[in-house]
């Protein structure tokens, strides 16, 4: 399959679980944008995303309001 780029305001190369969700806030973003999600897979999770542990890092690790602990809490609180 061959994508035109001018028909896309946004290629994402790869339909994992970072792909999948920079695709997703793009179109929280602005719904007018044009994105792509293309894959050499014919399934999504097939690669890394598919064989890390699967952990949700609460954050509970890291100084309370550590820029750390609140990045874990604000990726945990968006999934």
């Amino acid at each position: 399959m061959m994508l035109k780029s001018n028909v896309y305001d946004i290629i994402i190369i790869g339909a994992g679980i970072v792909g999948a969700s920079v695709a997703y806030k793009l179109g929280e973003f602005n719904d007018n944008l044009k994105v792509a999600v293309i894959d050499k897979e014919l399934k999504t999770n097939k690669h890394q995303t598919g064989r890390n542990s699967g952990v949700i890092h609460s954050g509970v690790y890291y100084p309370k309001g550590s820029l750390k602990s609140e990045n874990c809490l604000s990726g945990y609180s968006q999934l």
